[in-house]
This record gives C-alpha cells, sequence and structure tokens, in this order.
C-alpha cells in the first residue's frame, strides 16, 4: 500500500536569534546575511543557501524560528517547571538537541559515505523500533554533513515541490528527509522527482518504524523509481537498541543526567541506578530514565541515588507529565470548585487532543465535548493549546510528545474508559480519522492493550470509513495510514479502497487503477470473500496483461503479483486446477526478472515458488510440489540471512509449505524439523506484532501437531494443537468471516489429537463443533468448503465408533463417502486418496453393526485406490494400503472367506514390518495389531503353531510399547486363546493373569 505523510522544510541551525522582523524584506535579499548569522553555528546545514529558497518557505521558516526562540525562552531557571509553558517530555523532543549525541558512529560513518559517493544511492531506508534514535541519527547526519549540505525536512503537501524549490535557487547538495515514511501520502512523487533529478547532488533518507506493505508499494513505480527502491532495499539500516559497543547503557544515562540537570539548572542527582531486563535499552527511554532521575532528585531534597525502572519509565515520566498538567490547570483556574477539572479528566482532555488534534480554536473546543464530563469551555481549550501547540503549519493543536509517551497515554486512556473511546471515534473528519489510525496503528507495536482497543472500536471505524466524502489524495493518505496486512483495520481499509476506485472515470485501464483493483481484491480475500476478490482481481489481471504486452519493463511485474493474487484466490475457492497455470505463470514470469535483476526479483521469485509448490500438493502432486518448495526456502534463508527483520517471515512461511510437502510424500521425519523451525520464527514474530503473526503462528502449530501425530507422538502432538485452536477461536470471535474456517479445521485437529490419545469422550465435541462449521460454510460456499465437510464427517463417523455408537458413525461416513466420489470424479489426483479414507472407515462401521456383506464391496474399493497411490507414492500410500489390507482381511474371516483372508492378513504385515524398520516410533504399534489379525487368521485356519509365532511377536512389542498403548490386554487374550487351543493350560493362565494385571483386577 501506498503510505506517504506530512513534510515541513526546517533549518536545522543553532543560532536562532534572527529578527521577525528582518523576514518582510523578503528571504533573497537576506540570504547572505542569514548565512553569515548562522554559518559559525554548529547546525548551519542550510547555510547562505537557504535565505534564497522560494518565498513560498518564508512563513514555514520564520514560524519555526519565532516557536523555537519561545521554547527557549520560557525554560525554568529551576526545576519548577509547571511554571513553565511546556511539561516534562517535551525535553526529550531530538530537535531540543537537551543531550548531546553520542554512539551510532559505525551508522553515522555509514550515511555520510553515503551521501559523499558521487554515485551513490538515491535514497535510504532507516528503520527501527519507536524510541531507539532515528530522528536523532538524521539531525547529528545534518550537523555533521555542515553548511555544504542543505537540509530539508519535507512536510506535507511538499512532495511535489521540495526538490523543485531547492533547485530554483541552487545546485548545492541536498539531504532530504521524511520522518514516519509508512504513514506519507506521494511519497511516490518525491521519490520520482529525486531519482530524475538533473542538479547536483541529491539524497533522500526515509524514517520509518519499519518497513511492510507501503515500502513494497512503493517500489511498484517506473523502473528508475524500482531500481532505487531494490538499491535501498539492500542498503537498508536497521537501528538496533545497542547504539555503540564501547558505550554502557549506564554511560549513556550518566551523560543525560548532566545534560537535563543544566538545562534544568539544577544539582545533578547523586546518580541515578537503572533496573532493567537482559539487553539494551531503547535510547528514548534511557533518556526518560535520566529525565526522571533528575526531576525525582530535584523535588525530593537529600536524596541518595535515585532508583529507576527502565520498564515503566515512560509511565513515571507520564506522572511528571500529569503533575504538570495539574500544576498548570490549577493555575488556569480549571480545577477550583465543585465543578472544577479533576486529574482524571485532564488526562483525558490531553489523550483526546493528542489522538484527534484540532485544526483550529473552535475545532478545539469542539473537542471537549469528546470527553467525558468536560464542559466545551473556550478556557478549557486555551490551556489545551497552550500545554501543546502545534508545529508550525500543522494546525493550532499539538500533542503530547514524544511519541512512544503519547501512545501509551492515549492507549492507556481509551482502553480505561470505553466512553472516552466512543466519544474519540465517533462521528470524525477524515484528518481526524487519518490521525487516530495513525496513532493506535503504531501504538500497537508496543502496547497490548492498542491491539485489542482497535479489535473494539474496528464498527466504529468502518463507520466512519463508510461515510466519508473526500478526494481520492485524501482517501489515498488514509488508507495509507492503515497497516498492512492487519485484521483490525482491514474492513476499514476495504471500505476506503472502494471509495478511491470509484473515483477512476468508467473504463479506466491505467496502472494505477490495476493497482487499487490488486488491493481491493486483496483486502477483500483477507477479509475471508474470496468469492467476491476473484473477479477484482482478474480485471487487474487483464489490465496488466494489456499494459505488459506495450510496456513489458514497467508492468510485466506488476502482472506476475496480479498472477500469483489470482492463484491464491482461486486456491482459496477450492479450485486448484485453475490456480496452478497462472501461478505458474507468476513463477516464469519472476524467474526471468531474476536473472535481469536479482537483487530486486529474487524474494518475489521465492514467493512465487512457495506458492507453486502449495498448487501441486493441492492437486495431488507432491512430488512435484517438493523442488519448488526447496528452492524457495533455500533463496528466502540466504535473504534471511543478509536481511532478517525483512526475510525471516517469508523465510518461516516457506519452511511451513516444505513441511506440508514432506508430510505429503510420506516423510514426516523430514517435516517436523523445518515446521519447529518455522513455529519459533513465528512465536517471535508474534510476540512483537501479534496482530500480523498470531495466525501464522496458530497455523504452524496445527501442522506441528500433525506431524508429531504422524511421528507416533501424539502427547507432543496434543499441547501444541490446542495453542493453536484457543488462538483461533479468539481470532474467529473477532473476525468471523476470516478465521471460522480456521477454527474449524484446527478442533478437527484436535479431536484427532484427543482420539489418538485415547480420550474419545473429548474428542467427540471438538470434532461435533468442527463440522456444525462447515456445514455452514459449505452451504455458503460448496467449490470451496464441501471438502472440508467431508474430512469433517469421516471424523465424527470415528469419533462415534470408539464410543462405541457405530449407529450414528454410520451416516455420517455415509454422507463422507456421497461428497467424496463426486469430488474424486471431478479431481481424481485430489480427492481419490480422501475417498478411500471414507470408504475405509464405511467398511468398518457396517461390519460393526454386523453387516460384514456390506462392509466388504467398500473396504476392497479403498484397498484398490491405495494400491493404484502405493504405486505412484509408495512413501506417502504404503502405511494407508497396509491397513486397508489388514481391515479386508478381517471382514473376509467374518465372511468365512478365511483363504482369502490371509495373503491380505500377511501382506498387511509385511508392509508393516519394513515400515517400523524405517520408523519405529509410529510404526511398531500398527505392526503389532496386524501381527494379532495374522494370529487370529492362522488359528482360523487350524494352523495355532504358526498363530502363536505371530502373536508372541506382538505381544513382545506391545510390551514394550504398553506405556503408551495400553493395549497389551488385548494380545495377551489372544495369546492365552492360542495357548489353550495348543493344549497349553499353565501358559493359558499365566496369560490369564496377565490380563488381570493390567486391567487392575
Amino acid at each position: 500500500m501506498l503510505r506517504d505523510a506530512s513534510p515541513r522544510m526546517v533549518d536545522m541551525g543553532g543560532g536562532w536569534g534572527l529578527a521577525p522582523a528582518g523576514w518582510g524584506v523578503g528571504l533573497a535579499a537576506l540570504g547572505a546575511a542569514f548565512g553569515q548569522l548562522l554559518g559559525t553555528t554548529p547546525l548551519a546545514v542550510l547555510g547562505a543557501t537557504v535565505g534564497a529558497v522560494s518565498g513560498a518557505f518564508a512563513p514555514t521558516i520564520y514560524d519555526a524560528v519565532r516557536d523555537r526562540n519561545r521554547k527557549q525562552d520560557a525554560l525554568p531557571a529551576t526545576a519548577e517547571l509547571v511554571s513553565t509553558h511546556h511539561g516534562p517530555a517535551s525535553l526529550l523532543a531530538p530537535d531540543r538537541r537537551v543531550v548531546s549525541f553520542a554512539g551510532r558512529e559505525a551508522e553515522l560513518a555509514a550515511l555520510e559515505a553515503w551521501c559523499a559517493d558521487p554515485v551513490g544511492a538515491p535514497m535510504r531506508l532507516v528503520t527501527g523500533p519507536g524510541g531507539v534514535g532515528k530522528t536523532r541519527l538524521m539531525l547529528e547526519l545534518a550537523a555533521r554533513l555542515g553548511h555544504q549540505w542543505g537540509f530539508v525536512v519535507v512536510t506535507e503537501d511538499q512532495e511535489a515541490t521540495a526538490l523543485a524549490h531547492w533547485r530554483e535557487v541552487t545546485d548545492k547538495p541536498l539531504l532530504l528527509v521524511v520522518d514516519y515514511a509508512e504513514t506519507r501520502e506521494r511519497l511516490n512523487v518525491l521519490v520520482r522527482s529525486v531519482v530524475g533529478d538533473g542538479g547536483g547532488r541529491v539524497r533522500l533518507l526515509l524514517l520509518a518504524r519499519s518497513e511492510g506493505e507501503w515500502w513494497d508499494r512503493l517500489g511498484s513505480g517506473e523502473r528508475p523509481v524500482r531500481e532505487a527502491h531494490a538499491r535501498a532495499t539492500v542498503e537498508q539500516m536497521v537501528l538496533s537498541a545497542d547504539v555503540a559497543a564501547g558505550v554502557s547503557d549506564a554511560d549513556l544515562i550518566d551523560a543525560a543526567v548532566g545534560d537535563f540537570a543544566r538545562v534544568l539548572g539544577v544539582e545533578p542527582a547523586p546518580s541515578v541506578v537503572v533496573d532493567a531486563d537482559e539487553g539494551r535499552g531503547r535510547m528514548l527511554d534511557l533518556h526518560a530514565a535520566a529525565l526522571v532521575g533528575v526531576l525525582t532528585a530535584a523535588q525530593e531534597a537529600g536524596v541518595g541515588a535515585v532508583r529507576v525502572d527502565l520498564g515503566v519509565v515512560l509511565e513515571d515520566l507520564l506522572s511528571h507529565e500529569v503533575r504538570f498538567w495539574l500544576g498548570s490547570a490549577e493555575a488556569a483556574g480549571l480545577c477550583a470548585g465543585p465543578s472544577g477539572l479533576t486529574v482524571t479528566a485532564l488526562g483525558q482532555v490531553v489523550a483526546a487532543g493528542t489522538l484527534l488534534g484540532a485544526a483550529d480554536r473552535a475545532s478545539g473546543v469542539a473537542l471537549l465535548g469528546r470527553v467525558p464530563g468536560v464542559p466545551q469551555s473556550v478556557k478549557v481549550a486555551e490551556w489545551l493549546g497552550g500545554l501543546y501547540p502545534a508545529e508550525p503549519g500543522q494546525g493550532w493543536l499539538g500533542g503530547l510528545r514524544p511519541d512512544r509517551l503519547a501512545e501509551l497515554h492515549v492507549t492507556r486512556q481509551l482502553a480505561e474508559s470505553p466512553e472516552l473511546a466512543a466519544g474519540c471515534l465517533t462521528d470524525l473528519d477524515e484528518g481526524q480519522a487519518r490521525q487516530a489510525l495513525t496513532v493506535l496503528g503504531r501504538a500497537s507495536a508496543d502496547y497490548e492493550p492498542a491491539r485489542e482497543l482497535l479489535g473494539r472500536i474496528l464498527p466504529l471505524i468502518s463507520g466512519v470509513a463508510a461515510s466519508l466524502e473526500a478526494p481520492r489524495e485524501t482517501l489515498e493518505a488514509i488508507s495509507a495510514a492503515i497497516p498492512f496486512p492487519s485484521l483490525a483495520m482491514a474492513e476499514a481499509d476495504a471500505i476506503i479502497v472502494g471509495k478511491i476506485l470509484a473515483t477512476f472515470p468508467a473504463g479506466d485501464r491505467s496502472g494505477e487503477y490495476a493497482r487499487w483493483l490488486s488491493l481491493s481484491a486483496s483486502l477483500t480475500a483477507q477479509l475471508g470473500r474470496p468469492g467476491e476478490a476473484l473477479p477484482v482481481e482478474q480485471q487487474a489481471v487483464t489490465i496488466r496483461r494489456e499494459l505488459a504486452e506495450l510496456y513489458p519493463d514497467r508492468y510485466r511485474p506488476d502482472l506476475a503479483d496480479s498472477l500469483s493474487n489470482l492463484g491464491i484466490t482461486f486456491s482459496e475457492l477450492g479450485r486448484p486446477n485453475e490456480a496452478l497455470p497462472v501461478t505458474q505463470e507468476a513463477v516464469t514470469i519472476y524467474r526471468e526478472l531474476a536473472e535481469l535483476y536479482s537483487h530486486l526479483y529474487r524474494p518475489d521469485l521465492a514467493a512465487s515458488l512457495s506458492d507453486l509448490g502449495i498448487r501441486f500438493w493441492e492437486l495431488g502432486r507432491p512430488d512435484e510440489a517438493l523442488p519448488a518448495a526447496q528452492e524457495a526456502v533455500t533463496i528466502r534463508r540466504e535473504l534471511a540471512g543478509l536481511y532478517p527483520d525483512r526475510y525471516r517471515p517469508d523465510l518461516a512461511d516457506s519452511l511451513s509449505n516444505l513441511g506440508i510437502t514432506f508430510s505429503e510424500l510420506g516423510r514426516p521425519r523430514e517435516a517436523l524439523p523445518v515446521t519447529q523451525e518455522a513455529t519459533t520464527i513465528y512465536r517471535e514474530l508474534a510476540e512483537l506484532h501479534p496482530d500480523r503473526y498470531r495466525p501464522d503462528l496458530a497455523a504452524s502449530l496445527s501442522n506441528l501437531g500433525v506431524y508429531f501425530s504422524q511421528l507416533g507422538r501424539p502427547d507432543e502432538a496434543l499441547p501444541v494443537t490446542q495453542e493453536a485452536a484457543t488462538i483461533y477461536r479468539e481470532l474467529a470471535g473477532l473476525y468471523p468471516d476470516r478465521y471460522r474456517p480456521d477454527l474449524a479445521g484446527s478442533l478437527s485437529n484436535l479431536g484427532i489429537r484427543f482420539s489418538e490419545l485415547g480420550r474419545p469422550d473429548e474428542a467427540l465435541p471438538a470434532t461435533q463443533e468442527a463440522t456444525t462449521i462447515y456445514r455452514e460454510l459449505a452451504g455458503l460456499y460448496p467449490d470451496r468448503y464441501r471438502p472440508d465437510l467431508a474430512g469433517s464427517l469421516s471424523n465424527l463417523g470415528v469419533r462415534f465408533s470408539e464410543l462405541g455408537r457405530p449407529d450414528e458413525a454410520l451416516p455420517a461416513t455415509q454422507e463422507a463417502v456421497t461428497i467424496r466420489r463426486e469430488l474424486a470424479g471431478l479431481y481424481p489426483d485430489r480427492y481419490r486418496a480422501d475417498l478411500a479414507v471414507s470408504l475405509s472407515n464405511l467398511g468398518a462401521w457396517l461390519s460393526e453393526l454386523g453387516r460384514p456383506d456390506e462392509a466388504l464391496p467398500a473396504t476392497q474399493e479403498a484397498a484398490t485406490i491405495y494400491r493404484e497411490l502405493a504405486g505412484l507414492y509408495p512413501d506417502r500410500y504404503r502405511a494407508d494400503l497396509a491397513g486397508s489390507l489388514s481391515n479386508l482381511g478381517v471382514w473376509l474371516s467374518e465372511l468365512g472367506r478365511l483363504d482369502e483372508a490371509l495373503p491380505a492378513t500377511q501382506e498387511a504385515v509385511t508392509i508393516y514390518r519394513e515400515l517400523a524398520g524405517l520408523y519405529p516410533d509410529r510404526y511398531r504399534a500398527d505392526l503389532a495389531v496386524s501381527l494379532s489379525n495374522l494370529g487370529n487368521r492362522l488359528w482360523e485356519l487350524g494352523r495355532p503353531d504358526e498363530a502363536l509365532s505371530a502373536e508372541q511377536e506382538a505381544v513382545t512389542i506391545r510390551r514394550e510399547l504398553a506405556e503408551l498403548h495400553p493395549d497389551l490386554a488385548d494380545s495377551l487374550s489372544n495369546l492365552g486363546s492360542t495357548f489353550s487351543e495348543l493344549g497349553h493350560p499353565d501358559e493359558t493362565d499365566e496369560a490369564a493373569r496377565e490380563v488381570s494385571e493390567d486391567l487392575g483386577l
């Protein structure tokens, strides 16, 4: 998604003594004088040239100078901060430069070298969580470049003009900076101007908390922009909390303590001792700890060492800010009398102002009406506006700073007061909606309550989106502010994107229109509505195919992207035969592109290969899926080694797909480790970004449970399956359209796990709930969910049988056979194996009901199918063939056809013996069962000596497995019968004693 935001042109000079009256003469005339004033300061980054920039920037620069003078004049000479116009948290603002810069020398050197390199990349991306020092790094870079370079922080609505204005007066090197790049509108316009610049050297530095869809979309422009984006991706700088190897957190805090004390005019705290968890603290937190220490020492005379808990330092700082609000409000007479404002009310007023802002004084007064119990008073509004004035050109009301402190406060206030949340997120105009989405979206990266809050208020936000009437540019900006992918915000984003599409003229065939079509389809599919997404994505493919024929360099990547999405949509609709060719075409395009531009398109090639693997195994062709899945893992492992923050999620995705492919090939031992690796990655990611990665974690846990089960380790399979079901239940409660199918799948798996552990009474309700969900879904989307319904019905039959209720098992299994027979007629490669499963079960239930003559043909058909499949995929289907042959032997025996029963049972024993040699954990129990069956067949044929040998081997195996499989009594009973037949009563009595002991009798 295109993510753009608001810019401002700023002179970072250190000397702010220029008189305001001088600006009335005109900027060009004052250029030289302004350059002299700033040229002697450490931060004279614009120098003389800034005075000659177009007069359009004069009000912005003048207001910035005036505002900075006012702020510095207002700094207190003592620690009585409530006597000033600014709270203590304002001292943490990076542009105040209260704390001397420290560390980041390696990063600064790299950025300086980038600026100095005549052929350097035009654009760099610096990412990192809030508070690690991105803005401080940018300001220090500007200072070090000195007056030889110009420096412009591009603000909103200046993307298309900032560089042009600069070039009108000079070809001096220029550093352009965009902060919060992930939230910006028209960022592509700025990049286009930078890469197409024919003047002097220009560098564009983008600062963002993370890359994501906004970054991917930025790279979808014309070829020069794509190439700049590709270089920036390769050279991306990710900031961690560790600012320098030789500088400790304690060193940074000690230095900051001195700086804060000097600015506040107080004695430094004797010492500030920080309690922290392992690992480095974020720069903002360390500076906040120093500030809290200084404030505490100033307020508590004679205090010794001040202890600060880094884990709650922002809360501590917020408490100082609250005291500042209260003192200033009391001084303004807002708290006096029975109707005076309480501390709670003051905090809610600040939260509402920070969340929504206000364009003018009247809007500030109206804002107060959103806060419960607070009157719409001009006096209160003036107090709030004086407390946090807006930046020049950014409206009337600003908000609490720094951002992480603001996000904490807003999240806490809205989470604690549903009335405040409802008031602040109802009837918003486009500016308020955008700001609210941005603040809460950022807050959700750090605070779990913010994520929960987004989920609760989604209907309110969606209502605002549905009623919003605004120009396309405004709609694009709001869409850009919504994280993607995001469960909480997908509905609102889909509504807004639909409005954007409506602004294009009828019959539009542009690439821009196709891009929004593709995004609309992705969002609709994300909401669990692939049937609605399909025609939209098909239209995007048609347009992009036409454009790719005319302009292949520009549009073939876009075509490949839409083809990949179309394949996914067909797959979600249960139409894998249509998904395969479009996915293959996408792979072909990306492979050709990757050969030409490896660094740019290898990630896309890996993604399409991963999709191709899925398409093949959906069609029952796992042998063709494997090489595609393995190639995808190889590429993504290399990429994740170079850029872990960017590609570890993709690696986890491909590892999961590879595990599925191994499982489909009957190789669970190889499926397990790659899936465990994927689960580990997803768990780490879900802790950082639950909105994005909890669904992936749940899917990986479900797969892990399947592979543990296939390896005969049901006790390890159960907890991961339960965790997956828990996550999906929570998600389905929030987003039923999207996650009820996944919940049903996890419940089916949970039923199987309980069954494997001999707990059928717990297995049945889980399976019944899964069947209910799938029946509802199959009624709505039969192509997609009838296969799942059949699988669930088949499982339900097994659960009833395990509970001794074969009369209830039979109709469920018959319905499963009917559905699967229809599916196998249409897609034999995909569904014949499933049909065989249901036929085997049908034979078993008919036999339990005393109808072996009806059981036999179903079992024979199942064995025939499994024999054909085992010939094609022995690793995958030989075990199923053996199970079917065992059943066949039993039914033939019940019908008195002993000569036919024996060879089927012997073949089953042979197969299980081979499998148990390879996978003893998985197949020794099955071997014991088949040996016991063989003993029965031999005994029925009057060959007790041979029967004894088979039963003894079965008992030996079962003794070893008794702790895990307490079915030893069955084998001992059979052995007792055989001994009796052979005339060995002593052995019979011994077997009976062991049976009694085993049963606790």
